[in-house]
């Protein structure tokens, strides 16, 4: 005959399994009712405390997960699954280090524990030590070579340590292990896409389709697909029906949000990202993707903030050369700043820089090898030198695009007082003889971007912002104009239109700070959104920009002026990809200013 405390315990086993299925099946309400009902018969478990912690943490409810974990730690402190599992609640919740202690504790118990590893590869990821990160995966895969979330959690690992084929290759592993399992496709078409493999990403796509057909998978990756060959309505159609079929997933809302912004419909953007990042609140790709709708909309105030989240995202390290500023006082202390994505980028916002020095900082500059040159003429600067050089010590260190955030830029508050940079009289010199002959209008000309071949992404979005050269054939008899070329790389060698003159000195031109003399000889520059567009607004020139449909956020909307920039124009494309009606735009402006 079996007593009361048996009877309880038989009961509590039984809840126990039951909330195990529930959990596998994804009834984590269920889960959590199970558990919590065992938990009341048998507290002295710490398995099922432990379970509980589970089912909570899948649930979202972070403070009963942690509750419960710490529940069995105390019942059995030497437990590698409860620290595991706190490990990646602290992980979720961004406490690094407390979830390194755990993670750290947790193999100190049981250095065999795959989940244990697999913990401590994401809180490596977060920490962007890529090198570190693939020992650790590899250890989990040896551990679990028949599981597919490991095998995928080395393909994303790899991305930065090894050539394309290793990656491919865990991924196909991880679809061979779970055929049946949509993760394994979803991860494998993302990898082709990062790789420019659309037609491949496509075939993966329908497999998708074939396999689970309700489940949205397959029309959020055609979505992506739609975007990056600009065909934007069709990105919104298929990342609206991939939300019908995934109402509650952040992902769907996130990119029905990115393929809106990019069609120009804000309003619906910033809704949708508001939504995805209350429904999940760690995702830092809404919160970027939303700093981008706001940045537009000239909302710098939360914008600059969201911004941030740039940091913690995917395949992005900060620099890390010395502390973060962490704000007060900087007059008497040090600072590196440092250049991050493009020069154009490093020549929108080293403005900033003489501003800090003004402050009594001691300002340290880190720029692409191109620019240190032309940057070294900034007043105040106590250094400038190569991204590629070994960086000076600091007391603190911050990216250059931080600053607007640190110096609380508003709308109205943008510091656009140019020149602000400037040229050396002896450079000036050299190109004021070589233009000197030329009394027509000089008119500079840019027309492509940087390829960023090595960059797929980045590369698709300079095909929709570049055009070529045969594209500005209109302007080719606008009389009393003379026209400079300012391109560089292989753009540079394409065959001129028909009538369209083009005066090339772009051979001796090594650096930017010889561009910058040669923008200061010319009466206008028309360009792409490049470097170009950039340098010239900073010297002051008059500059005319022709921007993408899908326009960076910099720009703001809707507008054909820039704050940034007093001596810019906007022309902006009103369909994708049609640069058309923008040429003959700017046919009609220079007309006009030419005979001014």
């Amino acid at each position: 005959m079996s007593t009361p405390t048996t009877g309880f315990t038989d009961q509590a086993v039984a809840l126990t399994h039951q909330g195990a299925a529930a959990l596998a099946g994804g009834q984590e309400a269920l889960a959590v009712s199970c558990f919590t009902t065992a938990a009341l018969l048998a507290p002295h478990r710490a398995s099922i405390w432990h379970n509980l912690g589970e089912a909570r943490r899948a649930l979202g409810l972070t403070a009963g997960a942690a509750q419960a974990y710490h529940h069995a730690l105390r019942l059995r402190p030497a437990y590698p699954k409860a620290w595991t599992g706190l490990a990646s609640l602290l992980h979720r919740t961004r406490r690094f280090k407390a979830a390194a202690r755990a993670s750290t504790r947790a193999l100190a118990l049981d250095p065999g524990f795959a989940e244990g590893w697999s913990v401590a590869g994401s809180i490596l990821l977060e920490r962007r030590a890529m090198e570190r990160l693939s020992i650790i995966l590899h250890r989990v895969v040896r551990l679990t070579p028949d599981s597919m979330p490991a095998w995928l959690a080395l393909a994303g690992g790899l991305g930065e340590t090894a050539g394309p084929a290793l990656p491919l290759a865990c991924a196909r592993r991880a679809v061979a292990l779970s055929p049946d399992r949509p993760a394994g496709y979803v991860n494998h078409a993302g990898l082709l896409i990062r790789q420019g493999r659309l037609e491949a990403a496509q075939t993966m796509h329908d497999r998708l389709r074939r396999l689970a057909p309700l489940e949205g998978y397959a029309e959020a990756g055609d979505s992506l697909l739609a975007t990056l060959r600009g065909d934007f309505a069709a990105a919104v159609s298929l990342a609206r029906r991939s939300l019908v079929l995934q109402p509650a997933s952040p992902t769907a809302l996130i990119n029905l949000s990115l393929a809106e912004h990019d069609s120009g419909q804000a309003e619906r953007a910033r809704r949708g990202n508001e939504r995805a990042i209350m429904l999940h609140p760690e995702s830092d790709v809404a919160r970027f993707n939303l700093s981008m709708v706001l940045l537009a909309d000239g909302d710098f105030a939360n914008g600059w903030r969201l911004y941030e989240s740039r940091w913690r995202m995917e395949r992005v390290t900060y620099p890390a050369h010395a502390p973060r500023w962490q704000g007060g006082d900087p007059a008497g202390r040090s600072f590196l700043l440092v250049a991050e994505q493009g020069q154009g980028d490093t020549l929108h916002f080293v403005r900033y820089a003489p501003m800090l020095a003004a402050l009594g900082a001691h300002v340290h500059l880190m720029v692409q090898p191109s620019l240190v040159r032309l940057l070294s003429g900034l007043p105040g600067i106590a250094s400038v030198r190569s991204l590629t050089e070994s960086p000076p010590v600091c007391d603190a260190c911050i990216p250059l695009l931080s600053l607007p955030l640190v110096f609380g830029t508003t709308l109205a508050t943008i510091p656009a007082a140019v020149p602000y940079l400037h040229v050396s009289e002896q450079d000036r010199a050299t190109w004021k003889r070589r233009l000197g002959g030329e009394r027509r209008r000089r008119v500079g000309l840019v027309w492509a971007g940087s390829a960023h071949d090595d960059q797929f992404l980045a590369h698709m979005v300079d095909r929709r912002r570049s055009l070529p050269l045969a594209a500005l054939a209109p302007l080719a008899d606008v009389p009393d104009v003379t026209f400079y070329s300012l391109q560089k790389g292989p753009p540079a060698n394409e065959v001129r239109p028909p009538g369209l003159d083009l005066v090339d000195w772009m051979e001796v031109v090594g650096d930017f700070a010889d561009t910058a003399a040669f923008v200061a000889e010319l009466d206008l520059v028309i360009s792409v959104d490049t470097s170009v567009c950039h340098l010239a607004g900073a010297l002051g020139r008059p500059v005319w920009m022709l921007s993408r449909y899908d326009s960076c956020w910099r720009w703001l909307r809707d507008r054909s002026d820039s704050p940034w920039y007093p001596t810019m124009r906007l022309f902006r494309q009103d369909r994708p990809g049609d640069w058309s009606p923008v040429i003959l735009s700017v046919r009609a402006a220079l007309e006009r200013w030419a005979v001014q």
